[in-house]
């Protein structure tokens, strides 16, 4: 057993009798951090298992530290229902199991998809930044080492948001003066180098850039206080797109708004207005416009492209089309706070204390059980890649890859 998995099972042996109630918005503000990270969540749970407790505790720990919070709202919902089969039996066409260590024994883990066959693994070095990327065949189990990734003096944020395009993998990391470096290496392999600095005004978290992709030889990315820019792969100036002014990348090529910050608003420093994210959206490439419907009984609590997540007046949560049509109750506790990967499908605890994790789709209803067990009154959850394709989550030595495009 590893220090964290140690801190885990002594942390949370009580946590669900000892965890705090959350006073006043607290809840809401702990969303929208957990939400303005989605992409990064997605890689983050390789430097912070995030777990449920029993009684709706969802919990973090990094380096040994604990965050505890309760949602009353998420406890009262109804459980999902316990898959009947496993997931190697229900989807075995989508079920990669790997050795949970890569090159030099390190533990890896996806972190966004290189093309139909390959991932782009990373390993951290210590327990927040990354070390190196990987190239993984999926098929054959080979690995390539593509690079080590810097960590130059004055670097606060791991590397964050990797991407792939043109021949590359970019990512970004923030200073400690505020500045976001955006970094590239060729997918066949070298060393990374600093593309462009971006100064950005941070926020409490040290967020600089909510979204980035590589687009035509170019990185395409997002700040914090909003706007979309480019800048060559090759190096040279940081361009804003045009009409992209205050608007946040969702996935090329559509931005929206409000943000995984909130929308700015008149008022003190820093208040932002509450609202679901990427309520309105715009394609950069069309200048379509679309807005999610929203009821005055229901709070929408965030939209991708087509399907958004929110909750009844009643506390129950619902997916539908932006257009408010299908809409779908939720099936057990909305771990994520977003839609449902690739528009169909949604992992759950089941049992109330909690007893596993379910992999469900909303299009077929079949469910299966990921096989993760409890570690007393908590249980970890598993991650998506950046592309929202891979889950991947750890038991025992093997590391789980469940390759959602293979489901049909």
């Amino acid at each position: 057993m590893n220090e964290v998995e140690e801190t885990l099972r002594r942390t949370f042996g009580q946590a669900a009798e000892q965890a705090p109630r959350l006073p006043g918005m607290l809840p809401q503000r702990l969303e929208r951090v957990h939400l303005r990270r989605r992409r990064r969540s997605r890689m983050a749970l390789a430097a912070a298992a995030v777990v449920l407790v029993s009684g709706g505790t969802l919990a973090v720990v990094r380096g040994g530290e604990t965050t505890t919070a309760v949602q009353g709202e998420v406890a009262s919902q109804g459980q999902a229902e316990a898959p009947a089969e496993p997931v190697e039996k229900v989807w075995p066409e989508a079920v990669l199991k790997v050795a949970g260590k890569g090159y030099g024994g390190t533990a890896w883990q996806p972190a966004t998809v290189i093309d139909d066959r390959t991932v782009l693994m990373t390993t951290r070095d210590g327990f927040a930044s990354t070390a190196a990327i990987y190239a993984y065949d999926l098929e054959t189990a080979a690995q390539r080492k593509i690079a080590d990734v810097p960590r130059p003096a004055g670097t606060v944020s791991f590397a964050s948001d990797f991407a792939v395009g043109g021949g590359h993998v970019a990512w970004w990391t923030a200073t400690e003066d505020s500045v976001a470096r955006l970094w590239a290496v060729p997918l066949e392999g070298g060393e990374a180098k600093i593309v462009a600095d971006q100064r950005v005004q941070a926020d409490d978290d040290g967020n600089l850039i909510d979204g980035l992709e590589v687009v035509n030889d170019k990185i395409v990315f997002s700040v914090r206080p909003g706007g979309v820019f480019t800048v060559p792969l090759g190096g040279g100036t940081v361009e804003p797109i045009a009409e992209s002014a205050g608007m946040h990348l969702l996935t090329w090529p559509w931005a929206g708004t409000p943000g995984p910050g909130g929308q700015p608003k008149t008022g003190p420093v820093g208040e932002r207005t509450e609202g679901p994210l990427y309520e309105r959206i715009r394609n950069l490439e069309t200048g379509e416009t679309a807005t999610a419907v929203v009821h005055a009984d229901e709070q929408l609590r965030s939209c991708g492209v087509r399907i958004c997540l929110g909750t009844t007046s009643s506390g129950e949560s619902f997916y539908r089309q932006r257009d408010g049509s299908q809409e779908r109750k939720a099936i057990g506790y909305p771990l994520m706070l977003e839609p449902p990967t690739q528009d169909r499908f949604s992992f759950s605890s089941y049992g109330p204390q909690p007893a596993g994790v379910g992999l469900y789709d909303l299009v077929s209803g079949k469910s299966a059980s990921l096989g993760i067990k409890p570690e007393g009154n908590a249980i970890r959850l598993p991650m998506t890649d950046s592309t929202g394709r891979i889950l991947s989550y750890s038991l025992g030595d093997d590391l789980y890859m469940i390759d959602l495009s293979r489901i049909r």
